[in-house]
């Protein structure tokens, strides 16, 4: 079995949105290397798959309260203005091309694992939608079997692929990483009943993880061109042996991206389709 795939699993395949959309090849691993990049099928129709990345992007953005209001709320006078006050996609190109990778990259592992993890969609929690949410880019949690595995996550998007991308990446998920935002997680679980056990177990989590380090799997994801592949290849050069790097390199991101946050924001203006 390849190591990519002891690491997070296959390669999602169709009906799973990345298996219709991407093309997937797992690179011989190394000491310093363990490499799964992706790239564009071409087979999806393009209205297909901006419908489905934006359901994503809203899924990850609106809880259903909210978007239960905005329903109610639709064609009354003022619509747009009340939309507004409880706007939750960023306007800002930095943090919308952040956010969508974050998205891809989180939805990547949990359809390649396709299981039910534990995670919270940390945008709906936004204090300023325009600007970075701080802590780590996706932390997914398998309480599912014998042993408890965390997957720690980092996102990054270039318009084109570099040498310094690739090495912060990489840094930013070295073998001493630790996982920031248990707290964020277990304080979300415990605002519902139904989630508290998952809660003191994700609380009991923090200690154990702390005191024993290790037990975590790592996936950084670069989001570019299609040179994206070819510059991890050149300089993935990790000390990780639990790091999964992911490329993605498609024909015109930014205009993925522009195209994906317009359909997104067209169904918000509609809610009711919804």
């Amino acid at each position: 079995m390849a190591k990519q795939d002891t690491l997070i699993g296959k390669h999602p395949v169709a009906p799973n949105l990345f298996g219709k959309w991407l093309a997937s090849t797992d690179h011989p691993d190394s000491d310093t290397q363990c490499h799964r990049s992706l790239t564009d099928l071409k087979t999806i129709d393009e209205d297909e798959l901006l419908d489905l990345l934006s359901n994503e992007l809203i899924k990850h953005h609106y809880n259903e309260d909210l978007l239960e209001r905005l329903k109610k709320k639709y064609a009354s006078l003022g619509f747009s203005e009340y939309a507004e006050q409880y706007r939750m996609l960023p306007n800002a190109d930095k943090v919308r091309k952040g956010n969508l990778t974050e998205v891809i990259l989180c939805e990547y592992v949990l359809g390649a694992l396709d299981k039910p993890l534990v995670h919270t969609y940390r945008f709906r929690y936004s204090q300023n939608v325009d600007q970075s949410m701080k802590g780590d880019d996706v932390l997914l949690v398998d309480l599912d079997g014998e042993e408890t595995k965390i997957y720690l996550g980092e996102a990054k998007f270039r318009k084109t692929p570099t040498k310094a991308v690739v090495e912060d990446i990489s840094k930013s998920l070295s073998r001493d990483t630790k996982p920031l935002s248990f707290p964020f997680l277990s304080q979300r679980l415990f605002e519902s009943e139904t989630t508290r056990d998952i809660a003191e177990q994700i609380d009991s989590l923090i200690v154990e993880t702390i005191k024993q380090g290790g037990g975590i799997i790592y996936a950084g994801l670069l989001l570019s061109n299609e040179k994206a592949s070819d510059r991890v290849q050149d300089n993935l050069n990790s000390d990780n042996p639990n790091l999964l790097f992911i490329s993605l390199g498609i024909e015109n991101p930014t205009d993925l991206i522009t195209n994906v946050f317009n359909r997104a924001q067209e169904k918000l203006n509609n809610p009711t389709a919804l």
